[in-house]
């Protein structure tokens, strides 16, 4: 990186970069620039440290300096993005440094994880695995900490969650991972990208940066024909077309086969990642049989189609991550449509709900919470689909409570961001949870 490096963003990935080159390039120059406030400790660092910033927006300061660390948020169709791009100065993003100084020093076996849905539940059920065996690990990335904030310690495992963010502001494909997945692709973060295939074609450039097997839905298989890295993909399916599969209840990996119905959990999206897991496990030369085992013991992340109670038999589900169509998409064919009510909400991202359409045609009741999404709305109307309109969370959960009776689901999967009403997802699916469990009290 040449002369002053600006940093473009200070989130908690950029911010932990910073410390991390203030303390191995102390000769280095740095430059940070915030389109929202900067406070607290970050603030508090740039002054100790003599760093000069700005906040609350970008200016020709900014584009003074030699190259950037650009936050993964940062869209590259955005203003400040196609400055950058267009100024033809060196750019990078934090997990690419990171993996970069990573790489430099001794270290483990590196794994890069992505998908449109399902990256969080593989990263932290592969790490448990691995954890079951003793390993020391690290998992983070996109999920919870940034590489750069563990860089001065020796691991075996690095389980890294990636994003077609961080992918897309990676200056070059170069091996930086042992193995890899892409665990499944779909219509998302097209308000980010613009377009479908340069949000495809972001999250399969990990198979680019991977020494060892890529695995790869069959689906995808095809991207890479005559390419060099055609021979490290290694296709699996959920419906029983290739060696690693899962088929009529069945992992089969390596010759072997395992019964989901062994597992304490249900859901096709869940068996796709424990079917990346098991797959990847077996590359890292892990007894299956053990690691079978082990999943049984792997307690999910929340707001995941998480159960939450049950009201006058009626069953209801957190699965406020489902951020896009896709999520939503996978989480209904987990449900008897005629039996589900399902609230929709939250700022859409450019979609087409191709898909999510049809589905919705069949479902007992969609409520949609707020009017941000405006797209949808429009389309479900043109499609001739009955909705009810809430204004608040309370109002969804009543409602989802007058049209269902015993025996049928309602499911929070919003199909949007939660930026229109809430901080982030967490938040959104802590206040579902806790009006139905306060209701649930109340019976």
């Amino acid at each position: 990186m040449k002369s002053k490096i600006g940093f473009v963003g200070l989130g908690i990935s950029n911010y932990r970069l910073l410390r991390v080159l203030r303390k191995e390039c102390p000769s280095s120059s740095f430059f940070v620039s915030d389109m929202g406030s900067i406070e607290g400790e970050a603030l508090e660092f740039l002054r100790d440290s003599g760093i000069e910033y700005e906040d609350n927006g970008h200016t020709e300061r900014l584009m003074e300096c030699g190259s950037f660390i650009v936050s993964p948020g940062v869209s590259p169709f955005s203003k400040v993005g196609r400055a950058i791009l267009e100024s033809g100065k060196p750019f990078t993003t934090e997990l690419e440094v990171s993996l970069d100084i990573l790489k430099s020093k001794p270290h483990g076996v590196i794994i890069g994880i992505t998908g449109t849905n399902g990256k969080s539940t593989t990263v932290t059920m592969l790490g448990h695995v691995l954890a079951a065996r003793g390993k020391s690990i690290f998992q983070g990335g996109n999920l919870g900490d940034p590489l750069a904030g563990i860089l001065g310690e020796s691991l075996e495992y690095y389980v890294l969650e990636v994003s077609s963010f961080q992918l897309k502001w990676f200056s070059r494909s170069d091996i930086r991972f042992h193995l890899s997945a892409v665990i499944n692709i779909g219509e998302d973060h097209i308000d980010y990208h613009k377009t479908y295939e340069d949000y495809r074609q972001s999250k399969l450039r990990l198979v680019d940066m991977t020494e060892g097997f890529s695995l790869l839905p069959s689906c995808e298989k095809e991207f890479f024909e005559g390419k060099p890295q055609q021979g490290k993909i290694l296709p699996f399916s959920m419906h029983g077309e290739t060696d690693c599969c899962y088929d009529l209840g069945k992992f089969k990996i390596g010759g072997e086969s395992f019964d989901s119905g062994d597992l304490p959990y249900e859901g096709i999206h869940n068996f796709e990642d424990t079917l990346v897991v098991m797959t990847l496990a077996n590359l890292l030369g892990m007894p299956l049989r053990r690691v079978f085992e082990d999943l049984k013991k792997y307690e999910f992340l929340s707001h995941r189609l998480q159960f939450v109670g049950e009201i006058d038999g009626v069953k209801y589900y957190d699965d406020s991550k489902a951020t896009n169509a896709h999520a939503v998409v996978a989480a209904l064919k987990n449900f008897n449509p005629e039996k589900t009510v399902l609230v929709l909400g939250g700022k859409a991202k450019d979609e087409t709900y191709g898909e999510l359409l049809q589905l919705l045609k069949g479902l007992k009741s969609i409520i949609v919470l707020g009017s941000s999404m405006k797209s949808l709305i429009e389309k479900m109307r043109m499609s001739g689909i009955n909705f009810e309109l809430v204004g608040s969370m309370e109002e969804a959960v009543e409602a989802g409570r007058r049209n269902s009776c015993s025996g049928d689901s309602v499911v929070l999967s919003p199909a949007g961001s939660s930026y229109d009403l809430y901080r982030n997802y967490k938040e959104r699916g802590d206040h579902f949870k806790s009006i139905v469990k306060s209701l649930a009290m109340g019976n």
